[in-house]
Order: structure tokens, then C-alpha cells, then sequence
């Protein structure tokens, strides 16, 4: 049940962030289209960018990329952040966020992968505090 609570964090999470670079940055994050209102969007695109980062683990050690310290880790999933959060743009015909150009993309990826990197020191030190 902790693996699920954890994914559920990091959902919200996104999803808050998402949310946040829009009130921060209007004319170059937009949210919303003709499919989704502006909260489905947010909840669709935070639930892809989630259910991305979930994978990252699993496929890393298929892949045997090394992530032996923090800091090769959090390279990882800068890239991947950074690749999920412009393909959400790419795609926002699909997804319902619309973002102006690269940069935005890269500020919004380094947001996500602090937050994200405090969100589950977060939930480490609560699930090792239970044991």
C-alpha cells in the first residue's frame, strides 16, 4: 500500500507544479482546450508526468544506466522531467498544457525535480520511521 500512497504523492506534486507554472508564467503557460477545462488538465498531465517518473527506476536498471549517488540520480530525472514535460507541451492537443517555448520547459522540469527530490526524502524518512 506504501508504493500506491507514494505514487499518489508524486501525483499530486506534479500536478501542483504544473498548476504553479501557470499562475507564475500566464502568456507562456496556458492550461486547458477544447476537450479539457483547465483542472483536467493539470490532474491528466500531472498523472502522465507521474506515471513516467514511476517507470524510471525499473527501466534505468533494464537499461543499466548508473545511478550509484544523488547526483547521477537526480541527473536522470532531470532529463526524463525534462523530456516528459515537453512532450506533455508537444502534445497539448492531447494533454491540455500549452507551453511557449524551451526554456519555460527547462525552468518547469528543474522545478519539478527539486520538488520532486524533497518529496521523497519526504517519504523515505516517513516510511523509515514507521519500520
Amino acid at each position: 500500500m506504501k508504493r500506491y500512497q507514494k505514487f499518489l504523492a508524486y501525483w499530486v506534486v506534479n500536478s501542483a507544479i504544473l498548476y504553479l507554472a501557470s499562475l507564475l508564467l500566464p502568456m507562456s503557460v496556458t492550461i486547458g482546450n477544447n476537450i479539457f477545462a483547465a483542472y483536467q488538465s493539470i490532474v491528466f498531465s500531472g498523472f502522465v508526468m507521474s506515471m513516467v517518473l514511476w517507470y524510471i527506476e525499473p527501466v534505468s536498471k533494464d537499461l543499466e544506466i548508473p545511478m550509484k549517488d544523488n547526483t547521477s540520480m537526480m541527473l536522470v530525472y532531470l532529463a526524463v522531467n525534462f523530456a516528459t514535460v515537453w512532450f506533455i507541451a508537444r502534445f497539448s492537443f492531447i494533454t491540455g498544457v500549452g507551453i511557449a517555448n524551451f526554456w519555460i520547459v527547462l525552468m518547469i522540469a528543474v522545478a519539478a525535480n527539486l520538488v520532486q527530490y524533497v518529496a521523497w526524502q519526504y517519504l523515505d524518512k516517513q516510511s523509515l520511521a514507521k519500520k
